[in-house]
């Protein structure tokens, strides 16, 4: 063991940005930040962690959703934002997207046309009104022309549509108006109510999921913000920038970008959720947190199931959760607890393996 003190040792740590083109005010200032970042073997950086995302955790609200931008699409906030992200939800309350446009597409009209792209229409969003002929067993819609001009769909899209998605059915067209019955010989009031849920679900045009869209303007850069997310699809989009466009749905992320990414965006995510309640946290302790979720290669919350269900000791599997079924589980299995971390030695009265603890010192005495 060393007989440098702490101090002395930081002393002797290299200045990495001593090469660079810095003025000397900057460069001293990042070489102290470099020095402070360092800590002792055997410092308890996961307890330190746990203790400085937690504390100021217990500040958030408890409001559950506010308000995008300058628009109306809802996402969930505050504290239950935060316990989706650190138990690694599989549906998070709000899936979004953050989607922007490429340089040559940025424009208002641009925006426009994708957002036409993007949402989800169904048949049900274009009818104004709907009749059921009781006699003829037939269902007759009037569609709103303007909308259908608005989202740049004609009536042969909307029957072949509708089509695809009931196949038992006979489409009719006069104007704005279609008229619906059943292509089997026998059926009743009830198959023909069947018939219309079945109709008015099928998905005209845009991206399945995708219930809303919203288009801002942020200093002269157009962005969309939709409410449910799709981000696969969206990113194979022409006008999109695949670089920066980003879903809040973790599992998603994980599936189509990878675990770096998925790394990446619970600790964005994270700072985000606190950075809106005015708390800041040193990031360092947000990338342990996305480490410890993501080290295996895929995503686990900080649950039973998720690290604390990891741990190779029984011990300090059982003090979490479900303490019977640890135990039971662990005796019957024949495990053995090698006691090599702090909660089992905590339970069984041995010094901690942190700090000085993680040191053995034997003297050596000559024999007299």
């Amino acid at each position: 063991m060393s007989e440098l003190h702490w101090t002395d040792r930081a002393e002797q740590l290299p200045e990495p940005y001593t090469g660079l083109n810095l003025d000397t005010e900057t460069q001293e200032w990042l070489n102290e930040r470099y020095k402070k970042m360092q800590y002792e073997p055997g410092e308890a950086i996961g307890i330190v962690a746990a203790q400085s995302i937690a504390e100021p955790a217990t500040q958030l609200t408890m409001e559950t959703y506010h308000q995008a931008g300058g628009a109306q699409v809802s996402l969930t906030a505050g504290l239950p934002r935060l316990i989706e992200i650190v138990d690694a939800r599989r549906e998070p309350k709000t899936p979004a997207m953050n989607v922007y446009l490429k340089e040559e597409y940025n424009s208002r009209e641009e925006a426009t046309k994708l957002a036409r792209k993007l949402r989800e229409v169904k048949f049900t969003d274009l009818v104004t009104k709907d009749t059921i002929d009781i006699m003829q067993l037939e269902v007759e819609y009037e569609l709103n022309s303007a909308l259908l001009e608005d989202y740049d769909i004609d009536m042969e899209d909307v029957k072949s549509r509708v089509k695809d998605s009931v196949k038992k059915s006979k489409l009719s067209i006069d104007d704005n108006s279609i008229i619906l019955e059943s292509s089997e010989e026998d059926y009743t009031l009830r198959d023909l109510k069947d018939l219309k849920n079945k109709v008015e679900d099928a998905r005209i045009k845009g991206i399945k999921g995708i219930e809303q869209v919203v288009i801002n303007e942020n200093d002269g850069e157009w962005e969309l913000q939709t409410a449910g997310t799709a981000l696969r699809k969206t990113l194979k989009i022409e006008e999109v920038d695949e670089n920066r466009t980003i879903s809040n749905h973790l599992f998603e992320v994980k599936r189509v970008l990878g675990v770096e990414a998925l790394r990446n965006r619970i600790i964005v995510e994270t700072n985000q959720t606190l950075g809106a309640q005015g708390i800041s946290i040193d990031n360092r302790h947000i990338m342990l947190l996305a480490d410890m979720m993501t080290k295996t290669g895929g995503l686990k919350g900080t649950t039973r199931y998720g690290i604390v269900g990891d741990k190779h000791s029984i011990l300090a599997r059982s003090v979490f959760e479900e303490t019977k079924k640890h135990l039971r589980e662990g005796t019957l299995g024949g495990e053995e607890d090698e006691l090599e971390g702090v909660v089992e030695n905590i339970i069984t009265g041995q010094p901690v393996p942190i700090g000085t603890g993680t040191v053995d010192l034997k003297p050596s005495f000559e024999k007299e």
